[in-house]
């Protein structure tokens, strides 16, 4: 018998026990849908969802549990204490290039897609010399908008399917005090 197999045979054996539970997942900046999962599937079930929905393959998605930097393993079962109630993030396997523009300058970098603009605007504050002590005053803007970046928002999800973001370093309102 397969693990899988167990792992079905395991959960039916509970009265209680649901049949299938439902996953958060974060697929894009916007976007976001519940995958229903049969228990005792593995996680790989919910990039099958997604990447037909995308029109891609599995093999090119990665799926991550919100604040965790690792990805989560395709056969993971899912089971009945699996912390599904945890927003899930699926991003494509690639690199993102982000490119950061400040005044006259610019300076890039890859960083994987689950990063946030926390990690960008942490790297691009030394990286253009800014006084440390001015820090707290610089944010992250999409060059099309003035609107400020959510420090927890994912690369990947900014990015899309694209292999490069562009960025703004800009200060931001700056509190009277």
């Amino acid at each position: 018998m397969t693990t899988l197999e167990t792992a079905r045979d395991n959960n039916r054996e509970g009265p209680d026990l649901p049949a299938k539970i439902e996953v958060t997942v974060r697929t894009g900046r916007d976007e976001e849908r519940v995958v229903d999962i049969e228990i005792g599937q593995p996680a790989v079930s919910i990039l099958i969802v997604i990447a037909d929905q995308w029109g891609c393959a599995v093999e090119e998605l990665m799926l991550f549990r919100d604040g965790e930097n690792d990805p989560i393993p395709g056969g993971t079962i899912i089971g009945p204490d699996y912390p599904h109630r945890h927003r899930h993030h699926v991003h494509h396997s690639r690199n993102v290039e982000v490119i950061v523009h400040y005044q006259v300058a610019s300076h890039h970098r890859e960083f994987k897609r689950f990063q946030t603009i926390e990690t960008v605007l942490d790297w691009a504050i030394p990286a253009f010399g800014i006084d440390p002590t001015m820090a707290p005053e610089f944010e992250l803007a999409r060059p099309e908008t003035k609107e400020e970046l959510p420090l927890n928002e994912h690369l990947g999800h900014l990015a899309g399917r694209h292999d490069r973001l562009e960025l703004n370093l800009v200060r931001g309102d700056i509190a009277n005090g």
